[in-house]
């Protein structure tokens, strides 16, 4: 949340002076009220579980439930009444509180992201004396999933309330108030480990993403950091296409900010000028329904950048359009990783930052390094500018911890593009081939697969991957590869060179 005043729905908070407002009027809060006030709006509708409550408003101290149930009492009176009639905090049953942002109708409701509860582990070992480790990796699994800027995790300890508590998942996110759930278990057979992990809709309790993973026990921490490194990979986009299908169904009368973000993704990565027109359009209606809303500023200034990369280039102004977008993106969020990563990649490609974007990049993925689009972005700007092992080593990772992404056709390229810059033309052409094996629409594939030919000295396979560009494009002409290798460095000329000599026309 901001350090200064901020406003909550009809409320005006301000921390450092201790001042509550609703609709401008002053209540009547004092300093623990608005410690507690604080605490509950900074979860962003999440529980906020009463001890973590008890620690922060009495710190050092040891005070009883009663004092808070007294606190939140009084809080509750201040702060009236719901347009509804309803209060705005609620209680949790044997959790804590949570305060009711879904009633707000202001915009710092319009972007609220999805919530998650990863709930604890059930170990399923005939000893049942592995609890430990399930409690430890689910630990882990929060920790890393709350890295994520794209969606809030409940704390450890609202998660941890449902313990050997079976009840329907619906039932469970309910009261959670999440709207998605996590849940696994664990089995022990001699020296080999078993954990299955599932994602759940927390509306239809419907699954929307499974794995299974196999380890031995004698490497049991090495096994813990696997699973939490692909699980956090892997929640994140399943999250996502269950967001993106979730507006498909029911498109809001009046969307906000981030209903419209969510509508502009599938088009976002579409293959002609239309589709990413389309989503110029969406985002930028997003900006405009929120212009402080990090993630849809950065996203606009990203699609400006497709439209140039993958088009026949942008106008001086659509090209400054995006890295104003990309500017007012990190000074809305500087700390988001995924915010500073896609800005970095606009400064790299359309205003020529390499120094700068590289270490941005870097920075990124030390903070969120499950992050497989922040991974993606970091590998490509340091196959195109930077260290070109060092980039193929973080696409095959982020295709490793994120194998459902919706964008895997891209990293595919980014390796094989690798592959071409260091003369490996065989395995470049591989991976060119998966990539138009997933989507036989992109055509940077079609760059790469042509370019591998003629460096394998078969012109002839080269050309017909040329007819079959210029089939999905037209007119793709050498000056829109000439255009694009501008911005990188000498080693792309290579990719130049080998196009002319495959037949792309002038």
């Amino acid at each position: 949340m901001p350090d200064g005043p901020h406003m909550v729905g009809p409320f005006l908070l301000d921390v450092a002076t201790g001042v509550v407002r609703r609709d401008g009027v002053p209540l009547t809060i004092g300093r623990r009220g608005v410690a507690i006030f604080d605490a509950l709006v900074t979860a962003g509708g999440a529980p906020v579980s009463k001890q973590e409550l008890l620690d922060r408003v009495w710190p050092g101290l040891e005070v009883g439930e009663a004092n808070l149930s007294v606190q939140v009492a009084a809080l509750r009176k201040e702060l009236g009444r719901t347009r509804a009639g309803g209060e705005w905090i609620t209680t949790v049953p044997r959790v804590g509180y949570r305060f009711a942002v879904d009633l707000i109708e202001s915009a710092s409701s319009l972007n609220r992201q999805p919530t998650l509860a990863v709930l604890p582990f059930k170990d399923l070992s005939p000893s049942g004396q592995q609890g430990y480790f399930a409690d430890g990796l689910v630990e882990d699994i929060i920790t890393g999933l709350s890295r994520f800027s794209t969606f809030a995790v409940v704390s450890p300890s609202a998660s941890f309330a449902w313990r050997d508590r079976p009840s329907d998942p619906r039932t469970v996110a309910h009261v959670l108030g999440v709207r998605y759930l996590l849940t696994g278990s664990l089995q022990r057979q001699q020296d080999r480990l078993r954990v299955t992990v599932r994602l759940l809709d927390g509306d239809s309790g419907r699954q929307q993403w499974a794995e299974q993973f196999d380890g031995n026990i004698q490497d049991l921490f090495a096994f813990q950091d696997r699973v939490t490194e692909v699980v956090a990979g892997c929640v994140s986009p399943g999250i996502l296409k269950a967001e993106i299908e979730r507006v498909r169904r029911r498109p809001p009368e009046h969307p906000s900010a981030y209903d419209l973000y969510l509508q502009a993704l599938p088009h976002f990565r579409g293959t002609d000028a239309t589709s990413r027109q389309r989503a110029i359009d969406l985002l930028e209606a997003a900006v405009a329904c929120d212009g402080t809303y990090a993630l849809a500023l950065a996203y606009a200034a990203w699609a400006h950048e497709r439209q140039d990369t993958f088009g026949r280039g942008v106008s001086e102004a659509e090209r400054q359009r995006a890295l104003d977008l990309a500017g007012r993106a990190l000074l809305a969020d500087a700390d988001d990783p995924l915010v500073q990563a896609i800005s970095a990649l606009v400064l790299l490609n359309l205003g020529g930052e390499r120094i700068r974007s590289l270490a941005m990049l870097n920075r990124a993925v030390e903070t969120c390094p499950h992050n497989a689009t922040v991974l993606s972005l970091c590998a490509f700007a340091n196959v195109m500018v930077g260290d070109v092992d060092a980039g193929r080593a973080a696409f095959l990772r982020a295709l490793r911890i994120a194998p459902g992404a919706l964008d895997n056709y891209e990293l595919l390229v980014g390796v094989a593009i690798a592959d071409i810059f260091s003369g490996e033309f065989e395995e470049s052409a591989i991976w060119s081939m998966r990539s138009i094996a997933q989507n036989p629409d992109w055509l940077g594939a079609y760059w790469m697969l042509a370019a591998a030919h003629v460096g394998m000295r078969q012109i002839g396979a080269a050309r017909a991957t040329i007819s079959d560009l210029l089939l999905k494009a037209p007119e793709m002409r050498m000056s829109d590869i000439e255009r694009l290798g501008r911005r990188y460095a000498d080693r792309f000329q290579l990719v130049i060179a080998n196009l002319r000599s495959a037949g792309l026309p002038e």
